[in-house]
């Protein structure tokens, strides 16, 4: 059994993912970082050099690929549970989180990061989150087993991230399934 974290760019899949992992003495995967290690280049440049088509594609294998193994928390892009397809097969192999967060903070935590690629065209990467997220809010909470309000913040990150993935570890007890047993 895995657990799949999912929600808007700046929730923090990765970071949460990695800390969630280490607790439950499971394995941590980035869909993002398989993506890059079978293109051979960033996500940036593979969406500005073959469009978010062929992203797509490589994110099917990515998910694959992540997903074949067992114990494992599986970090995943904010659009990948829009396929049908990811999403059943994610679904089959886990248990779905998904970690949202107040628009303002978002917007604050992703301000500073020019390596995405737009996700609508239509402007920064700042700019188009409210948009973005009213075109998946429906689909991300139809999917999730689990939702995490990840919002709170105080000035130390490491702390942060801690208490937020205790706080997904012990959601997932609750929700019953046998996936933190060691």
């Amino acid at each position: 059994m895995n657990v799949i974290l999912t929600g808007m760019r700046g929730t923090g899949k990765s970071s949460i993912g990695s800390a969630l992992a280490a607790r439950l003495a499971f394995r941590f995967v980035d869909t993002d970082e398989v993506i890059e290690t079978l293109a051979g280049q960033r996500i940036a440049d593979i969406v500005a050099e073959q469009g978010w088509a062929h992203f797509r594609e490589l994110e099917r294998q990515a998910v694959i690929q992540c997903a074949a193994a067992d114990r494992q928390v599986i970090a995943v892009g904010g659009g990948t549970l829009m396929d049908e397809g990811n999403t059943a097969y994610l679904k089959a192999q886990g248990v779905v989180v998904l970690l949202v967060c107040e628009l303002s903070i978002l917007q604050r935590r992703i301000s500073g990061e020019g390596n995405r690629p737009s996700l609508t065209g239509q402007g920064s990467a700042v700019a188009e989150l409210a948009h973005v997220w009213e075109t998946r809010r429906e689909r991300y909470y139809a999917v999730a087993d689990i939702t995490v309000d990840v919002s709170e913040e105080t000035e130390d990150f490491m702390q942060d991230t801690v208490r937020k993935a205790t706080q997904v570890e012990g959601l997932l007890q609750q929700y019953g399934k046998d996936i933190i047993s060691k």
